[in-house]
């Protein structure tokens, strides 16, 4: 519950008290001002104060934009007081100082939090976990908060009821995780649906980056490319035929499978040496790695869920860190050792990709020298590049069968987790139910000018055959 809303800077004209049930925002001049209209006094900005108080991004955006610079000039402050379980709560927060944010039981003895930390705090007190197959994943306080605070700018046109965070990015399947949280009903299956359906497209797209690769590389489609390597196994067959029956010194027969051999060794080591250029980047991204462990920020989270617990963790914290200090104090001379690892067998490997490349090109001569003619020495190369680029195309089309194996496997998995949904709504159906009554109640006893709840409705119900990567269900929401 809300209770109070101050400023110890005088920033209002006087403290805002909430009281329970419906609190209304009468927005009217002051004194003998002559009225000409209501817009502009500070209705909306009254509910950006307390969206401000309770971490709201966009509300900061707001109070940071230079038309409000006066906040910071006069160092004004801002209090939201507010009670859950008959505990009061207090969050001030300073204009001058947007990393900082005061949170406490006592508004005499506020400490010092970073907003990321707040946020889990507040996370645990607004949105606790009491049920293990109701809940969400990670931080999700602000998203949440967005269904409770709401003002009449951001959120004048909301076509979609469901839809109350109206931020980009999230999906359907994201969308209906929140809802259902909000309204009590069993989330468990649906994040586990939601992750396997993410695989599910990312493999999609896999294939289709492959399927765009070839065509872009080689002018045609996977299967068309599918069909060439029947041709091209004929054409190496042909070649290999051909020089077999021609009657020539025998060190020239080993030139074929040298060549082919000195090849593949090519493409190893360029296979070789992107992995190494990636595990340089990898480490050098480490340098700037936070290895820091701040006890005192440790304490104070633990003790906003028991009063002696952080205490006793900083304890033990303390005692360690000096251990680990001595262990960080290392940590870059060994990143650099490693780096300099790394770097010499990628010089190592470019080196022997141009040792490679100097025997292949004296291979190629020794059929000049050796006075081969000119049509053996293209049915060799012709040979070569045929082989090379059938091994290309076993590549691509292996990547790709491969992924969509793994496609099908994971259609399984989805179709086994839309059953478990489906169950889960039979099994709260009395409670979906109770949601349908506690509407109609809602909207009977709302405000309707010439208006009636006839064709009125909250629903959710099966899909029959919905897309594969989407949810089972429908929320469908009519007034």
């Amino acid at each position: 519950m809300l209770k109070r809303l101050y400023s110890e800077t005088n920033l209002l004209l006087e403290n805002i008290t909430f009281e329970p049930g419906i609190n209304i925002i009468l927005g009217k001049y002051s004194g003998d001002r002559e009225a000409k209209g209501i817009n502009g006094i500070g209705k909306s900005t009254l509910v950006r104060l307390i969206d401000f108080t309770l971490l709201s991004e966009k509300a900061e955006k707001i109070f940071f934009n230079s038309k409000y610079d006066f906040l910071r000039e006069d160092n004004h402050s801002i209090t939201l007081e507010f009670e859950i379980k008959n505990k009061k709560y207090f969050i001030t927060r300073y204009f001058d100082k947007k990393a900082e944010i005061y949170f406490g039981k006592n508004p005499n003895s506020h400490e010092k939090f970073e907003k990321t930390e707040l946020k889990s705090v507040l996370t645990n007190l607004f949105f606790p976990i009491t049920d293990n197959e109701i809940f969400f994943e990670g931080n999700r306080f602000r998203t949440l908060m967005n269904f409770f605070i709401k003002d009449d700018v951001n959120h004048q046109k909301r076509f979609d009821p469901l839809n109350f965070i109206g931020a980009t990015g999230l999906n359907t399947n994201d969308i209906s995780i929140y809802n259902f949280f909000l309204l009590n009903l069993p989330t468990k299956n649906l994040l586990i649906f939601r992750n396997i359906a993410s695989d599910y497209r990312a493999k999609g797209n896999a294939v289709s980056e492959i399927e765009n690769t070839v065509k872009a590389q080689k002018g045609k489609t996977i299967d068309e490319f599918k069909s060439d390597k029947i041709k091209i196994e004929n054409r190496i067959q042909i070649l290999e035929k051909s020089l077999s029956d021609y009657k020539f010194i025998e060190n020239y027969k080993n030139i074929e499978i040298q060549l082919i051999e000195i090849t593949k060794k090519i493409n190893q080591k360029l296979e070789e040496h992107h992995g190494y250029n990636l595990q340089l980047r990898k480490l050098r991204e480490s340098y700037g790695q936070s290895q820091t462990v701040d006890s005192l920020q440790i304490q104070k989270l633990y003790n906003e869920v028991y009063t002696t617990f952080g205490d006793l963790v900083k304890k033990t914290l303390d005692e360690i860190i000096s251990f680990k200090s001595e262990i960080l104090e290392n940590r870059n001379k060994f990143l650099v050792k490693k780096e300099n690892q790394v770097q010499q067998k990628i010089n190592e490997i470019l080196n022997s990709i141009s040792i490679f490349e100097k025997e292949r090109s004296e291979l190629y001569l020794r059929l000049k020298e050796k006075g081969a003619l000119e049509s053996i020495e293209n049915a060799y190369k012709d040979l070569i590049a045929e082989k090379t680029n059938l091994h290309s195309i076993n590549t691509y089309t292996e990547q790709s069968d491969n992924i969509k194996q793994i496609i099908l496997d994971l259609e399984k998995t989805l179709s086994d987790v839309k059953s478990d949904i489906a169950k889960d709504l039979d099994t709260f159906y009395s409670k979906i139910d109770t949601l349908r009554r506690l509407f109609q109640e809602i909207l009977e006893n709302a405000i309707f000018i010439e208006e009636d709840t006839e064709n009125a409705y909250f629903e959710i119900s099966k899909e029959i055959k919905p897309k594969k990567d989407q949810y089972p269900f429908k929320i469908k929401i009519e007034i």
